[in-house]
């Protein structure tokens, strides 16, 4: 599967993917069940509470592109070290929280460690071009397997340690990512020609809202599909987890060779918009219902798009851009992912309340379609410029 990775290709993915999957199992593991746990604080409200879910986001958002220059001027390693550092630091203040202020200002406090982008600028830095998007999909698939082990052991651990314990253990897990950082292979930024001189700029802003939308589908998605599941198909929430890991699974085995054959060829400009249509088309048969077995079919299409995209498109910034500046550059990507799925989550809960299940997936279907036709022809015209 990663064969043609070479060794510190292959180091520098693994330790990333490890750095950033303790780190996401941490917040994952808060999401499920802080709505219930969080009651009996003092000054507890409805608001506050989706206040102090909701501002980690916030602060992740405003803080990766600022922490990705401070990349660029000071270095990724020790960058992400002070982002670990907050992120444990605010683990420790929301686990003592004893009013619903603190705990708020805690979860500010932890989305402060916004390292997303500066770790994707390291992976761009010690990866190949022709490999990149390899490096990026073993990232990615360790966070998307984070959220899958937190939909598994959040309520036990949870049970066991509650609200503040559970605060207790996201702080150890920043620590850990600490020391793995300690670990990363040295400098050795690359060095690949630029593929687009003229404009960066609109190459940036346009996969900055791509990740956008696709970060905002997928949060949309999951505001839907739990409940299509309990109420369409008598699916209990304890064993979602049976729909979710096997086509998660079946993405992973199925992206790594799709990701090759794609960078290999130089095929991504075609492969994104693709993808953003089968995401659209997921949608689109998901919102009419149908059987337990197609709804399966189309999870895994859509985690297929989602990962190939998730892989693409930050190894593509870093290929037409090149590595000037490039921990800004991620930092400008990932503040749009971390908008998108608060947006995501909020568009998805008024469009759910307002028009319902098929409303709301038909929508993000909609969009993604729309995005997938709006992309092919950014790529054709850019394209013809460079002919003329």
């Amino acid at each position: 599967m990663f064969g043609q990775l070479d060794s510190v290709e292959l180091r520098t993915g693994i330790t990333l993917a490890g750095v950033l999957s303790f780190r996401m199992l941490g917040l994952f593991m808060i999401l499920p069940v802080f709505m219930l746990l969080a009651a009996d604080m003092p000054g507890f409200t409805p608001a506050r509470a989706g206040l102090a879910v909701g501002i980690y986001g916030l602060t992740q958002a405003a803080l990766q592109q600022p922490f990705g220059w401070l990349s660029d001027r000071f270095g990724r390693r020790r960058i992400m070290v002070a982002g670990l550092a907050l992120f444990a630091t605010g683990g420790v203040v929301s686990a003592m929280a004893e009013t619903m202020g603190m705990l708020i200002a805690g979860r500010a406090l932890q989305g402060c460690g916004a390292i997303a982008g500066v770790a994707l600028a390291f992976a761009a830095d010690h990866a190949r071009a022709q490999n990149r998007s390899v490096v990026m999909a073993i990232i990615g698939m360790s966070i998307g397997a984070s959220f899958l082990l937190s939909m598994m052991i959040s309520v036990p651990l949870s049970t066991l340690l509650g609200l503040s314990g559970l605060f207790w253990l996201t702080a150890v897990l920043g620590v850990i990512g600490m020391l793995l950082v300690f670990t990363l292979p040295a400098a050795k930024v690359s060095k690949e020609k630029v593929l687009q001189e003229s404009g960066a700029s609109s190459i940036v802003w346009l996969f900055a809202l791509s990740v956008f939308l696709l970060h905002a589908v997928m949060t949309l998605l999951f505001v839907v599909l739990p409940g299509m599941l309990v109420r369409q198909f008598g699916f209990e929430l304890e064993h979602h987890w049976q729909i979710y890991v096997p086509s998660m699974v079946g993405s992973v085995i199925l992206v790594f060779p799709l990701l090759r054959w794609v960078s290999a060829r130089e095929k991504e400009a075609k492969a994104m918009p693709l993808a953003f249509l089968v995401l659209g088309i997921a949608l689109g048969l998901m919102s009419l219902g149908g059987s337990l077995a197609a709804m399966v079919v189309c999870a895994l299409a859509f985690f297929l798009a989602f990962n190939l995209l998730e892989a693409a498109m930050p190894s593509m910034v870093s290929k037409l851009t090149g590595a000037s500046g490039r921990g800004q550059k991620m930092g400008l990507y990932t503040s749009f992912q971390f908008l998108g799925a608060f947006a995501g989550g909020l568009v998805g809960g008024w469009l759910l309340g307002f028009g319902g299940e098929v409303t709301t997936l038909s929508a993000g279907g909609a969009l993604c379609a729309f995005w997938a036709v709006a992309m092919l022809m950014w790529f054709r015209s850019a394209d013809n410029r460079q002919q003329a």
